[in-house]
């Protein structure tokens, strides 16, 4: 699967569409709720087994920070939509590196994984080679959540394999980044709608990922 970037530095400000939920998008926020609901009380089994049997704490404590990180997803997921359906999305530009950026989330994404023993993870290489700055400006908190995303969307679905990353510059100050994984690919009954919200057949996933990261970008110009 091979995702394209596009940031665009303008002084643009963003003003999202309004859309109503139907029933489809009903069940999906069931499913978002339930997915919420699950990792807090797998916290909490955890929590309780570790104060039963601390011989095991390791184990227990990685279970515990696994299942804590997929609901900081989440949430953070839910808020940014809940931000562009009510149309509150406010970029608040700065200028950074992308490169540097992106080897932070690769960075970050690694160590939580590694850390709470997610050994799915563990057969995945990924591919980042920057040469030299890239700098935009844009709001970096929200297009690190778009990295985040878009990365750990290409690990759910690469069992084993590579995911590689690429950055470039193009002309009058935008940036073309290239996210490309050797997984199964997208399914042929999800593209025509791949960037609507809760587009999804994975049973571990919500479909707002991909979403939240295009309106995102289309905040910025793109």
């Amino acid at each position: 699967m091979i995702v394209y970037l596009t940031m665009i530095v303008q002084n643009k400000e963003h003003r999202g569409t309004r859309t109503g939920y139907g029933k489809e998008d009903i069940l999906k926020m069931f499913i978002a709720s339930h997915e919420m609901r699950t990792s807090i009380q797998s916290i909490l089994t955890y929590s309780e087994l570790l104060h039963a049997r601390p011989e095991n704490k390791k184990e227990f404590i990685e279970a515990i920070f696994r299942n804590a990180l997929r609901l900081k997803r989440l949430c953070n997921n839910l808020l940014d939509i809940t931000r562009v359906e009510s149309q509150t999305l406010r970029l608040e530009k700065v200028q950074f590196d992308l490169n540097e950026l992106i080897s932070t989330v690769i960075k970050d994404f690694r160590n939580q994984c590694d850390y709470a023993g997610n050994v799915d993870t563990q057969n995945v290489k990924v591919s980042f080679n920057p040469s030299g700055h890239v700098f935009v400006k844009a709001d970096k908190y929200l297009i690190a959540q778009v990295i985040l995303n878009l990365l750990d969307n290409a690990f759910k679905f690469t069992p084993a394999g590579i995911i590689s990353i690429s950055v470039r510059k193009k002309d009058k100050g935008k940036a073309l980044v290239k996210i490309k994984d050797t997984g199964s690919g997208i399914d042929k009954k999800i593209l025509p709608k791949l960037f609507s919200k809760f587009t999804t057949i994975s049973s571990t996933g919500t479909g707002i990922g991909v979403y939240i990261s295009k309106c995102v970008l289309k905040a910025h110009g793109a």
